[in-house]
């Protein structure tokens, strides 16, 4: 099995294990490919007890690989489309209840963005709207410098959600109504072209700069039948509680870290001031910091690194407003850290990825 990332490079980046809650989505996918998942994960090292299933705990570099694998084990069959149409909530009945009682498909996707952060932190979804049209890019923010370097097949995992984010979309709406075309990067997978092309029965162009659902912009807002607003909020509080115990799960370094990415205005926090923010005194959060084999500066500098790349690959922001907002005293010392981090510029990077 091909484990592209050391594991002692993850544990310094801060990528954690993350839950295997897509276990029964996984097995059903396998067979109906026509074989049995349980030997690749045996050899992965997945410890699987179902008493304790949001215990189990699992690399999502080795996922990634088995999923890899699954398509070698599948010739007939494209196993990314397979094990996107068989995505489902059953180990997280919240998340079920809160995409189904939706108002919309605009609420639907962000049912869909607060799931990526407990099924797999590391994707992006981002809804953009332009004119009469409307797409969902399907993104990764890996932790991990240079990841293009690794081979890591991040293609894989983004048909699957773009199959599974299709399917959830007609189930909701109850039909075709407003789809218009799919948009993948690379070139078509060996023989797999026209079964991907069935699948999302609309036009699909490959060879483009992102992978993407493609839609009328005004389906976003249409009333949609199971619409339940007492029981959406009921699911949305239970569906919050359930990520901030995944987070603190994962440990405090990592609860930093999603606080940051979402208020990205943090960062200017002192450690005290952000102890007060997880309710703990700041000399508890530096033991259990410490205790994680990590520091608060070393926290703050990986969020800095992260953050710095997201917004130069987006190619909305300045250079010089992604120095402010990362609390870099000007662009010089922004330009200086940078060059550490990745070895380049931070204009020579943006291009790079262009």
């Amino acid at each position: 099995m091909r484990i592209p990332i050391p594991n002692a490079m993850l544990e310094a980046l801060g990528i954690k294990p993350i839950p295997l809650f897509m276990l029964s989505s996984w097995i059903k996918a396998a067979a109906k490919c026509g074989f049995n998942v349980q030997p690749l994960f045996k050899e992965a090292g997945f410890k699987i007890d179902l008493i304790r299933l949001e215990d189990a705990r699992v690399s999502p570099l080795q996922l990634i690989s088995v999923l890899e694998q699954c398509v070698a084990m599948s010739p007939d069959k494209y196993f990314p489309l397979v094990l996107g149409d068989t995505f489902a909530f059953e180990s997280l009945p919240e998340f079920e209840t809160l995409l189904t009682t939706s108002a919309n498909l605009r609420d639907a996707l962000k049912v869909a963005d607060l799931a990526r952060r407990v099924v797999l932190p590391w994707i992006k979804i981002e809804l953009v709207e332009e004119g009469e049209v409307a797409r969902v890019f399907i993104g990764f923010d890996v932790p991990v410098p240079n990841i293009d370097s690794f081979g890591l097949p991040l293609h894989l995992v983004s048909q699957g959600i773009l199959a599974s984010v299709r399917k959830f979309g007609r189930n909701l709406q109850g039909s075709e109504d407003g789809f218009i075309g799919v948009e993948l990067k690379g070139p078509p997978p060996d023989g797999y072209a026209d079964e991907i092309r069935r699948y999302f029965n609309v036009p699909v162009s490959f060879n483009q700069p992102h992978d993407a659902l493609v839609f009328e912009r005004r389906i976003l807002d249409t009333p949609l039948e199971g619409a339940f607003p007492m029981l959406h909020e009921q699911a949305h509080f239970l569906a919050e509680q359930r990520l901030g115990k995944e987070v603190r799960r994962q440990g405090v370094a990592a609860e930093i870290e999603d606080l940051i990415s979402r208020e990205p205005d943090l960062l200017a926090l002192g450690i005290e001031d952000m102890a007060e923010r997880l309710n703990l005194h700041a000399r508890t959060l530096q033991r259990r910091l410490k205790d994680e084999g990590d520091s608060y500066l070393h926290v703050q500098a990986r969020m800095r690194h992260r953050l710095a790349c997201q917004w130069l690959k987006q190619g909305t922001v300045s250079i010089d407003d992604i120095s402010a907002r990362l609390g870099f005293s000007d662009r010089r010392a922004f330009t200086a850290a940078f060059k550490r981090w990745e070895g380049t510029t931070p204009k020579a990077w943006r291009e790079q990825q262009n």
